[in-house]
């Protein structure tokens, strides 16, 4: 017999939720106020008062399956008679939807139904909900009584409720499980290393932990890595699955494996998850049912849209969302939140998992899930992270969104604008750029004022924010930064900048902007990567593991596996031309030689190539001589804001033509995670070792890895620009079939601390 477990609070939402979406109410305070919060509240109880009383009851409620209900009640007096459920809010409580509180009340009597399991000799109890509000320390309480059978049937009519939905999904699990076991590889043979990558990774799932896995471009990595995840499921090594990955194009190649994987039978209930800006019916509309009528309702229509899902489609795809959301008339993306705890696998984009608004990890922690996290081309994941523990603040946006505030919101702007005046009155180290250890701490109270008077008068009305764009960004930028605050320590940085060049309608007084830059991301990684069962991370680029490793938040025990290559060294022809300086101070001096090597190599090489370059002037400079050479060539040149229809439009080309010469971006979007089989691309030419630019923010990296590891250049520069030149050389060869040739230029490919970067399974001539 299966066991499944639900904790109250889930039990509640499940049943309870009605009415309007409804995100007024959040974010609500973070974790740090909430738990202040409780300590308050818990400092003014009597003795006999019993913080975080755990409560369980396990029944068996179907034949088939079993069913325990978990969770700890805020509070438990015997002493009293009365349970309690505390919760922290910073709005009036009067404001608080009935919708809302109905579950909080179901919170409370399904604790106190627990208790009243648990103690046989009670015949009533009291029932406490009390609110507490972060800002002023006021608590709201209201206290009722229930009987002993009152509570047990209100009990037992929950766990019916839930039950006939768990009865569905318990009958998922078993059609997964069966077509699991008798599952095939979705290809006639491994490839040379997939079978071991495979192996590795089943081992991982089995025993948990993190295993970093180094693989060469197409051996076909997703397939050897889903299938023996998915093994793991029916053999009960975990639970759930969360494929991620930094660019969409890794959320399709998952999908695409799926799909094979179901041709061969597998009955598996996947969700692809998307920004909500993208899924979004009712752009510009705030998200409540005042003003979005996908909003209106939509948990009364919930339960029939969820049933539906589940239960005619497997493989969920955004498409596929979408069309049922349009059916019944709900949130595409709220839909996908309220699906995903039944998901046996969910594909998203790395901030799913290790952002602070985590919703993945959040879900699975709720729901004690025992999850494994398989992370796709992970050499993308230090730069993601750095961005996602990051924040900024412009004074510009500060001063155009108090134009159209008045009352405490316009207070508490003129408050923080004070504050950034000050800020600009001191003594800088330049002009344009000062940096600080930490902000003053005065800055912290008055963003919070702030954040609480803009969700105060939020709460009166749901469209007066969304009607205020620059303001509604400038508040969620405000939150971003008290978040990122809290986490903040000496891998970050403050810094103040302004624009002297500001040719703006505001003045230069006004370019202020503030920002808290997270440096190195690998102290706020390691925990999110240790939540989960197991994490595998596989990229073809993942070395030296001695920087990768902690660089991506692995800890000192994790397993690091470095698979050779299925294809013979003589399907590429890679060559390497040291004689031009690509460097920065050098490219107009050289810039001549550079276009007649690749003017010959385009004569000379057929078929389809990309030319990467590292920078777009460097490229429009390069273009400008090339292009009468390239009359009878089919050309393409990447754009700084490339859209997807332009990213389809080239791929197409590739596909249907062998004249195609494309100028891309070396790290760009055509640098890595795009398959191109066989004659689709024949060659590339990668001008430059990749490095970042030489600019404030990498030479603020450099000083800090010198500082921690002696290793700044290798950590700021070396490691991830060679990352860009392998994932570009990596585009060629994609199957035993393929044939292809590449050209490196630098003269820095003499140094072997780069020559040893790159792939060791190419055979490397000079010319």
């Amino acid at each position: 017999m299966l066991e499944y477990s639900v904790s109250v609070r889930e039990l509640a939402e499940f049943c309870f939720r009605s009415g309007d979406i409804d995100y007024r109410f959040t974010p609500s305070p973070t974790a740090v106020e909430g738990i202040e919060g409780h300590r308050q509240v818990y400092q003014r109880r009597p003795a006999s008062y019993q913080s975080e009383y755990s409560v369980e009851h396990c029944v068996i409620v179907r034949t088939e399956f079993s069913l325990t209900v978990r969770g700890r009640a805020d509070g438990y007096d015997p002493e009293l008679h009365y349970v309690e459920e505390i919760k922290t809010c910073r709005v009036e409580v009067s404001a608080i939807p009935s919708s809302v509180t109905a579950v909080h009340w179901a919170q409370v009597r399904l604790y106190a139904a627990l208790v009243c399991a648990r103690e046989a000799d009670r015949d009533s109890l009291g029932l406490q909900l009390t609110y507490f509000n972060v800002e002023s320390g006021e608590e709201y309480p209201c206290l009722e009584s229930e009987t002993r059978g009152s509570l047990l049937g209100f009990l037992a009519q929950t766990l019916d409720k839930y039950c006939d939905w768990m009865s569905v999904v318990h009958g998922a699990r078993l059609a997964r499980d069966a077509s699991i076991a008798v599952l095939a590889f979705p290809h006639p043979d491994f490839r040379r290393g997939q079978r071991e990558m495979a192996e590795n990774v089943y081992k991982c799932a089995t025993q948990g932990g993190q295993l970093l896995l180094q693989a060469p471009t197409g051996i076909g990595k997703t397939a050897a890595v889903l299938y023996p995840a998915i093994k793991a499921l029916e053999q009960g090594k975990h639970d759930v699955l969360c494929y991620v990955t930094a660019k969409t194009v890794g959320s399709r190649a998952a999908e695409t494996a799926l799909a094979q994987l179901a041709g061969g039978g597998l009955q598996l209930h996947s969700l692809t998850l998307t920004a909500k800006e993208r899924v979004c019916f009712s752009p510009g509309k705030a998200c409540h049912g005042a003003d979005c009528r996908f909003a209106r309702g939509y948990y009364d229509r919930l339960p029939a849209a969820r049933a539906a899902a589940f239960s005619e489609h497997r493989q969920l795809s955004r498409e596929v969302l979408e069309s049922v959301a349009r059916r019944f008339e709900v949130c595409p993306y709220q839909l996908a939140s309220d699906l995903l705890p039944w998901m046996d696998l969910c594909i998203g984009d790395i901030h799913y998992v290790y952002s602070f608004f985590a919703r993945v990890g959040a879900v699975m922690e709720a729901r004690r899930k025992r999850w494994s996290v398989l992370l796709d081309e992970a050499h993308n994941l230090p730069d993601r992270a750095r961005g996602m523990y990051s924040a900024a603040l412009r004074k510009r946006d500060l001063m155009v969104a108090r134009r159209d505030c008045d009352g405490a919101v316009r207070k508490a702007l003129d408050a923080c604008n004070r504050m950034l005046l000050e800020l600009q009155k001191q003594e800088w180290e330049a002009p344009e750029y000062h940096a600080m250890e930490a902000p003053p701490p005065a800055l912290k109270g008055r963003l919070q004022k702030l954040a609480a008077a803009v969700a105060e008068r939020s709460n009166r009305d749901v469209a007066w924010l969304q009607a205020r764009p620059v303001l509604r960004d400038f508040y969620f930028a405000v939150l971003q930064f008290l978040r990122v605050l809290e986490h903040s320590d000496v891998d970050y940085r403050f810094e103040l900048r302004r624009n002297s060049r500001d040719q703006r309608s505001l003045s230069h007084d006004q370019s202020l902007s503030l920002h808290l830059n997270c440096l190195d991301p690998a102290r706020l990684l390691r925990p999110r990567q240790q939540a989960p069962h197991s994490v595998t991370a596989f990229s073809a680029t993942v070395s030296p593991p001695g920087w990768v490793n902690p660089a991506i938040g692995f800890d000192q025990r994790a397993v690091y596996l470095a698979l050779p290559s299925p294809f013979a060294a003589e399907q590429y022809q890679v060559t390497i031309n040291t004689e031009i300086d690509t460097r920065f101070r050098a490219r107009r001096r050289s810039l001549p030689t550079l276009v007649a090597a690749i003017q010959d190599w385009l004569q000379t090489v057929a078929g389809n190539c990309i030319v990467y370059f590292p920078a777009y002037q460097y490229m429009a400079d390069a273009l400008q001589q090339l292009q009468p050479g390239l009359a009878q060539r089919r050309v393409f040149v990447q754009a700084r804001e490339q859209d997807d229809a332009g990213r389809a439009r080239l791929l197409a080309e590739l596909q249907e033509r062998r004249d195609v010469v494309a100028f891309c971006i070396l790290g760009g979007v055509f640098g890595e995670g795009i398959d191109l089989p066989g004659e689709e691309l024949s060659s590339v030419v990668i001008v430059g070792v990749g490095l970042p630019q030489v600019n404030r923010e990498t030479r603020s990296l450099r000083n800090y890895y010198q500082a921690s590891t002696g290793e700044g250049f290798a950590h700021a520069y070396l490691y991830p620009g060679m990352q860009k030149v392998n994932q570009a050389l990596g585009r060629v060869i994609r199957s035993s079939s393929d044939r292809g040739r590449a050209l490196l230029i630098d003269r820095r490919y003499r140094d072997p601390a780069y020559r040893e970067l790159l792939p060791p399974w190419w055979e490397y001539r000079f010319q």
